[in-house]
């Protein structure tokens, strides 16, 4: 994973347009270097963007302001439900083309755009059917999806992804934002066909903290890895969901019969392996069952619950691998973001493949952050290079934009490092007298020993390759450990460091040192 960067330097002129829907896009562009496009010329062409979304509601009183004039609409050969008022794709492509125009000042850079409702798989398959055949350059894909993969890079929706960037089409998406509500296990079985679960009473604990008098509207999903590239297969094999209160009563339950019959139909079976469970909730305490029916699971079966809503917290969630798809296709520029700790990882597949900045503010001050803002800021970037060179691949687009030395001032997230402060949302210092002898080199360096939810480890004002220069990474989240013999060394994450040996890590993007930390005789907030 690497840090965006953004250089180029060009000049030409501009051609004025109108309407700015954002509020602190122009620093964004400053930051990551995008302004010296906007007064050059173009050499390339005009490239052909497709964004696809659920939902672009209101698009049409924006075109020819905040969107191009020429922007299409395709509706897809599906309806949307009547009441379906997302503007989630409009607020993209929004993004993107002010990222890449400089908000409609810079028409020389005006991508030809085209907006796909891709609501269902039906929408997102006839989507794919016509990038493909309009020879469209890129795709923004802000979205993921809780089933239809298998954790792994495969299944039907990936399939279809594939058949696009196979015809040479550059895929940005966004990594998603599950990293805090994704839970992956075995499926091993105990009592009256229980799976086993993390958490008191055999299950997975899942609280909602909204505000008093408010509730927290939850999509609780369970997928299983038997999906299939063909989605007209099914699977034999069968789960069922329950949510329970504190007492274990059921509130609600999803209990569809699994079936592999390629013309399933009948109500109440599914060939899909998943449970879908919505509905408001209370504030409180809340748990997750699962109920093996088909037992006919081996050890190489495994089983996701992803959780959505604003306020719910899920105390058991998993670390690292927390892509969905087709986030964790390798085919495509997934894109994570570097100021939120909900932003989906997958340490075994090496992404995301960029992280960039996502708050985005409108004009009455009101902020987003997620995935979704940073992968539309990513791809007016990628869009703007390949617009200059259109032959440019996802290979040449990632070596032009990133470097493994480009990092940002504070390090990585707290998900990506795999643990946390012990303080209320900062590191507590430890004291040590005397300092033991392994860490007395980075200590002198600025390092301070905080005490972490595993184990105690040092923090560093900088990045901690620069301790020993002769060091390189293979992944950005491995470690940099102070040896108890002396000298430094790089470990993976995961891996299993010698006895008295200390990790050393950059000041996280989250969270600092519970107290100001004296430097050269000043105050400096590690």
């Amino acid at each position: 994973m690497k840090v965006f960067v953004f250089c180029a330097l060009m000049l030409g002129l501009t051609t004025a347009f109108a309407s700015k829907p954002f509020a602190n896009t122009d620093s964004l562009k400053n930051s990551l270097g995008f302004t010296p496009f906007y007064s050059a010329q173009n050499p390339g062409r005009k490239l052909k963007v497709a964004v696809l979304d659920k939902g672009f509601f209101g698009y049409e009183k924006e075109i020819g302001k905040t969107l191009p004039a020429g922007t299409r609409y395709v509706a897809g050969p599906v309806a949307n439900p009547e009441n379906l008022q997302v503007v989630h794709g409009l607020k993209m492509a929004q993004i993107l083309i002010s990222m890449m125009t400089n908000d409609m000042k810079a028409a020389q850079w005006m991508p030809e755009l085209t907006l796909y409702n891709a609501f269902g798989f039906s929408n997102f398959k006839a989507a794919i059917d016509d990038v493909i055949a309009r020879q469209y350059d890129l795709v923004l894909y802000s979205e993921v999806w809780e089933y239809g993969g298998n954790f792994d890079g495969g299944g039907f929706i990936n399939a279809e992804v594939n058949r696009a960037t196979r015809a040479g089409v550059i895929w940005v998406n966004a990594a998603g934002n599950f990293a805090l509500t994704t839970y992956n296990s075995p499926i091993t079985t105990g009592h009256d066909n229980w799976v086993q679960m993390p958490d008191q009473n055999n299950a997975l604990a899942l609280r909602c903290q909204a505000a008093a008098g408010k509730k927290c509207s939850a999509k609780i999903v369970l997928s299983w890895n038997d999906f299939k590239d063909d989605v007209e297969e099914g699977t034999s094999k069968d789960l069922d969901l329950a949510l329970t209160d504190d007492m274990l009563n059921v509130i609600q339950n999803s209990a569809l019969k699994q079936s592999d019959n390629r013309n399933e139909a009948r109500p109440g079976f599914s060939k899909y392996p998943r449970e879908i469970i919505s509905m408001d909730l209370q504030p409180g305490l809340y748990f997750l069952r699962v109920k093996n029916r088909s037992n006919n699971f081996t050890q190489r079966d495994q089983l996701r619950i992803t959780v959505d809503g604003e306020g719910l917290v899920m105390p058991s969630h998993s670390r690292g691998e927390t892509l969905l798809n087709p986030a964790d296709n390798p085919t495509v520029i997934t894109v994570g973001t570097s100021d939120s700790d909900r932003s989906s990882t997958s340490f075994f597949r090496d992404k995301p493949d960029l992280l960039a900045p996502s708050s985005v503010k409108l004009e009455d001050g009101t902020e987003y952050r997620g995935s979704s803002n940073s992968a539309a800021i990513v791809a007016a970037g990628l869009g703007l290079l390949k617009s200059r060179e259109p032959r440019m691949t996802r290979v040449d687009l990632l070596n032009a934009v990133s470097s493994k030395h480009n990092w940002e001032q504070r390090g990585l997230s707290l998900n990506l490092l795999g643990f946390g402060p012990t303080g209320p949302n900062c590191f507590v210092d430890v004291t040590f007298n005397p300092l033991p002898e392994q860490i007395r080199d980075v200590v002198g360096r600025g390092g301070v020993p905080v005490q972490t939810t595993a184990a105690i480890r040092v923090m560093v004002p900088f990045d901690p390759i620069l301790l020993n220069t002769q060091l390189r990474r293979n992944l950005l989240n491995d470690m940099i450990v102070a040896m108890p013999q002396g000298g430094y060394a790089i470990y993976p994450r995961r891996a299993m460091i010698p006895a008295g040996a200390v990790e050393v890590f950059q000041r996280p993007l989250e969270a600092g040192l519970c107290r100001p930390t004296p430097v050269n005789g000043k105050n400096f907030h590690l």
